[in-house]
């Protein structure tokens, strides 16, 4: 048997390994982000979903349930309980519109953004996720990192 026959076996080989390995590597990354969203939440007496809620109702005040929903990628009647739970808590607010009583409107309230900081609550959660971890990085290694990750984007959102 000839050597070039046995390669496109090999290669295949090689590729399912290779991407197992980046599996395992996202998995990884995963968790660990998981995991340090959930510890910086809790410093803030929140869940990670309601953080999120929260950074993102701040910087989009006015969404319908729905957008939200679409953000977070999550269904309606999960972003619905959390939501709902930030309502009770006196953090989000929700307005009907007069010009249309089938829509509901989300906002953070008044009271809330007097008595936090949202930006330097969404400062300290990106920064303890990410920037932390790489401020003492090489800024030439970190543009690999990005470089790289966006290579995969790419890869992973053509058509093949």
């Amino acid at each position: 048997m000839n050597l070039k026959d046995n390669l496109p076996d090999l290669n295949n080989e090689l590729a399912l390994k290779q991407a197992d390995e980046i599996i395992d590597i996202f998995k990884n990354i995963k968790k660990t982000l998981n995991s340090r969203f959930v510890e910086i939440a809790k410093r803030y007496g929140f869940t990670t979903p309601q953080l999120v809620v929260i950074f993102h109702l701040y910087e989009r005040p006015s969404i319908t349930l729905n957008e939200l929903s679409d953000y977070m990628q999550l269904t309606k009647s999960t972003v619905s309980g959390i939501v709902d739970r930030l309502t009770n808590q006196g953090v989000v607010i929700r307005e009907i519109p007069k010009d249309n009583r089938r829509i509901v409107k989300l906002s953070i309230s008044e009271e809330f953004k007097k008595n936090n900081d949202i930006c330097n609550m969404k400062k300290t959660f990106v920064s303890g996720l990410i920037s932390n971890n790489i401020k003492n990085m090489d800024p030439a290694e970190v543009e690999k990192i990005i470089y790289g990750l966006r290579q995969f984007n790419l890869l992973l959102n053509q058509d093949n």
